[in-house]
């Protein structure tokens, strides 16, 4: 199904009538009421804008389908460059909520001028349901495979399932680098225009970065006396553990610019792509061509990733095939210990969390967390974040009583860049999968291990299958070999209901208390029931 193009005269009539194809189009897809109330209200907040800004009686073209996957309304005008869909209230929060495909996007070239917004981002059937049939026919498959002739396995594995493995790690690693250095720099450029709230913006993501941190190094303590890790000790190296770390710093530090995309470097992508970042914010309105260019080069490669990592219920069923016709299927069973002190860890921070926020609140716990559970809920039966987006802002704003502005800011914020329970699984998974292939670690190690895990969640795109994009990208910068990416994703299907749950839960958590500390908070609506 393609985008079916309708042509308009632009004025109060067509503003009605194109909003109520719009609408109409959502019914026929069955969307939630309050997100065909919310879309309607966008599509006619970008008319009525175009019209008080051109002048009514111009030609515009309203597009309505399916394209890549994806529900699409697109609007076509030609005038002078003008952006309909900004609000002007909050740039950063306009941004992420973009990225999410929350909120329209807007390009030009020359007078022509292009808005598109995202109708129905999620298919029928998540990624995951996808992956787990995958996984159900790859064990099927397996087990019926003593009847089939080992020839015939070895042919079918090295012409068919092994090409197809490394053909799609191949075309991870292709877009990785640049993926995740776009990924950066556009979120440093939202970042810049954080400067609108002062001392607020500043605070507040400092405070997600820096707890996201902590939790990390919190979770690799936890998990070292579950785990037996292969430390390359001696005396002399207990002695120059320092030294060691003063080393990986520097380290970090890349020599030139091309060889970090050729080899993978994280660190060194995520370094460069700081100082771009920042440089551009320097400079200001001067690198404003090559800041567009940035993000929409972000949009680009988020695009061509998310059409890769369609691609991944196909990679595990050959991997798990693979591992199952090989005799190796026993090591699935290693995978129980990552689970096991994931969940754990993650019960109990989300625990603590709870209840140091209900202190601080001076607010009953059982009250918060009935006010809380609702997006939770949401968050923890669909595994997606962007369908609780919308009660969780809600719940923050109505239930809890944090300043609407500051919701609209904060919330779309920490959606991109704040995923406590993220950085808990990332952690905990790569220190028990290099105790499962014995990889030779060190104090820098496990220092890089947590802030690669840390990282990662902030440089993570928001796409279905970027957790597979994730593990390529930690795995090659710790040694483990790409073959754990299976139990990964075991790890993954197991856990992903409750980490993007938590991740919700802790969230709204910490947007509240930081609305008590910046005293944009409504006692008396906390604590209503």
């Amino acid at each position: 199904m393609r985008l079916v193009y309708k042509e308009y005269t632009l004025n109060a009539v067509a503003v009605d009538t194109i909003s109520a194809e719009v609408q109409d189009y959502l019914h026929k897809l069955n969307a939630e009421y309050r997100s065909v109330q919310r879309i309607r209200l966008t599509v006619e907040e970008i008319l009525i804008n175009i019209l008080t800004h051109c002048g009514s009686s111009m030609k515009i073209s309203v597009g309505l389908g399916k394209q890549f996957g994806r529900h699409m309304f697109r609007l076509h005008y030609e005038a002078e460059p003008f952006d309909p869909s900004k609000t002007g209230d909050n740039p950063l929060a306009d941004d992420m909520m973009r990225s999410l495909g929350l909120f329209p996007a807007w390009s030009c070239r020359g007078k022509s001028n292009t808005v598109s917004l995202v109708l129905a981002n999620r298919p029928k059937r998540s990624t995951l349901f996808y992956i787990m049939l995958a996984a159900i026919a790859a064990v099927v498959l397996g087990t019926l495979g003593n009847i089939i002739p080992d020839t015939v396995r070895l042919t079918i594995n090295d012409s068919l399932l092994s090409p197809v493995s490394n053909c799609f790690l191949g075309l991870l690693n292709t877009f990785a680098g640049l993926m995740i250095f776009l990924t950066i720099c556009s979120g440093i450029l939202g970042m810049g225009d954080s400067a609108t709230l002062g001392r607020t913006g500043k605070s507040v993501i400092a405070r997600f970065i820096g707890i996201s941190f902590a939790i990390g190094a919190i979770s690799a303590v936890i998990t070292l006396p579950f785990v037996k890790l292969n430390f390359s000790s001696g005396g002399q190296e207990q002695v120059s553990a320092f030294d060691q770390i003063s080393r990986m710093f520097f380290d970090i530090l890349p020599t030139n610019i091309v060889d970090p995309f050729k080899t993978g470097n994280t660190l060194h992508i995520i370094v460069i792509s700081t100082f771009v970042g920042c440089a551009l914010l320097a400079i200001g309105e001067r690198g404003s061509r090559v800041r567009g260019l940035i993000e929409e080069s972000a949009m680009l490669f988020q695009q061509i990733v998310s059409s890769v990592c369609a691609l991944v219920p196909l990679f595990v069923f050959s991997m798990l095939l693979q591992l199952i016709w090989s005799g190796q299927a026993s090591v699935l069973i290693s995978v129980l210990k990552p689970i096991i002190l994931i969940a754990v860890i993650v019960i109990i921070l989300t625990v603590i969390v709870w209840i140091i926020s209900s202190l601080r609140l001076k607010c009953s716990p059982i009250l918060l967390m009935k006010k809380v559970l609702p997006p939770f809920l949401v968050a923890f039966t669909s595994a997606s974040s962007v369908s609780a987006f919308q009660i969780g802002m809600e719940t923050c704003e109505k239930k809890l009583g944090v300043n609407k502005n500051l919701t609209s800011f904060v919330y779309s914020l920490g959606a991109v860049i704040y995923m406590p329970s993220s950085v808990i699984y990332f952690t905990v998974l790569v220190c028990t999968l290099a105790e499962n292939y014995q990889i030779a670690v060190s104090i820098p190690w496990l220092v890089m291990a947590v802030a690669v895990s840390t990282l990662i969640t902030i440089a993570m795109p928001p796409i279905p299958g970027a957790d597979i994009l994730c593990y390529t990208v930690l795995f090659s910068g710790l040694g483990i070999p790409t073959e754990a990416i299976i139990l990964a994703t075991t790890v993954g299907i197991v856990l992903d209901y409750l980490d993007t749950g938590t991740n919700v839960m802790l969230m709204i958590f910490q947007i509240t208390c930081d609305a008590k500390r910046l005293d944009n908070l409504d006692q008396r609506i906390l604590l209503s029931k």
